[in-house]
């Protein structure tokens, strides 16, 4: 039986959704793996988790006794939104211990979180992409896109940070807000009377394959609270046809063929939300989740496969690329030492 750690939590303006998601993915694991709970505090302590969530809302789960068992655990299954668990240093940690991890390695993280480095891959590579300007802390340089805009902090996720604006008080409040978060922002056109449409994506023996298509939020910029807390922000099971039915049809090919040519551009792995603004005819690639919330496991009902099975590709894939991983060359021998080692042999 394969033992996988499930790690949740950590130091993120996403902590908190990071638990359920953790709880949650732990709760549909099959019979085939031993689960172990590892809870990232917020200072980046790893802890032997609770399946309590009452424990986590009290602080009782942060005092628990550190997690050492690394050794023992054939994969880590990511779980954590933002911060290290999506930049890419979760990835890089767990690389060094040689332990198999769900997500994405850690360039192929850095360069998707960052809402800047992903704007500047998919327009060099011929993806439609709105206007945008980069701004830093250190440079002086005004907005110079005209108004209405989007401002966004370069690494943050959940809509956390990111506001509209429609006029130069609200600019200089969402700068003020965006840059208290990340050292870099970027501003971004609005694109009016667009819907955002969501897909996800991931690896099935080998083969990347797409879930089913939602469309979120209708014509306006979803929040965090309505993520999270609205009951139609697609967590939902919805039944009957509804009037996206016919939207969806119309775009469902460009929408999956386009996530797929992303998820291969930019070398995601695991499971990965693509988010989507669709404005007339024209599709643009809105960003790219590569811990989306509760692994999107909603939209993979919607292409019938179980949250079990979804799971189960995750590991398998993580298992199958660290196997190809080890199958490099990383040693070279040469006689450097022998001949150089008067160089430090008073050290």
């Amino acid at each position: 039986m394969l033992k996988i750690g499930v790690i949740y939590g950590g130091k993120s303006t996403e902590h908190d959704i990071s638990i359920l998601t953790g709880l949650h993915l732990a709760k549909h694991v099959t019979e085939d793996y031993q689960v172990h709970l590892i809870y990232l505090t917020h200072d980046n302590r790893a802890v032997v988790g609770s399946r309590k969530i009452d424990d986590y809302i009290t602080g009782k789960a942060a005092k628990a006794r550190p997690y050492h068992n690394w050794r023992k655990l054939d994969c880590v299954v990511n779980c954590c939104h933002g911060g290290a668990g999506e930049d890419g240093t979760l990835a890089a940690a767990l690389r060094m211990k040689n332990l198999p991890v769900t997500s994405c390695d850690s360039t192929s993280a850095w360069l998707q979180q960052s809402k800047i480095a992903t704007r500047q891959i998919l327009t060099a590579s011929g993806f439609a992409q709105p206007r945008f300007q980069v701004l830093t802390t250190n440079d002086s340089k005004q907005v110079t896109l005209p108004l209405p805009v989007v401002v966004k902090p370069e690494m943050q996720g959940s809509s956390i940070g990111i506001t509209v604006v429609h006029n130069q008080a609200e600019l200089k409040t969402a700068l003020a807000t965006a840059f208290g978060l990340d050292q870099r922002v970027i501003v971004e056109e609005y694109l009016a009377e667009m819907r955002e449409v969501n897909v996800a994506v991931m690896r099935e023996n080998g083969k990347v394959v797409t879930s089913g298509l939602e469309v979120v939020g209708g014509e306006k910029f979803f929040s965090f609270a309505e993520k999270y807390f609205n009951a139609d922000s697609g967590f939902v099971k919805k039944s009957g046809r509804t009037p996206d039915d016919d939207f969806l049809a119309k775009i469902e090919k460009s929408i999956k063929d386009l996530a797929v040519q992303a998820y291969q551009l930019l070398q995601a792995s695991g499971v990965v939300r693509v988010d989507f603004m669709v404005q007339g005819e024209k599709i643009f690639l809105n960003e790219i989740n590569t811990v989306p919330g509760f692994m999107a496991y909603h939209l993979w009902l919607k292409a019938g496969i179980p949250y079990g099975v979804v799971i189960d590709n995750m590991v398998q894939d993580a298992l199958t690329r660290e196997q190809k991983k080890r199958q490099l060359v990383t040693r070279f021998d040469s006689e450097i030492l022998v001949k150089n080692r008067q160089l430090v042999v008073e050290i």
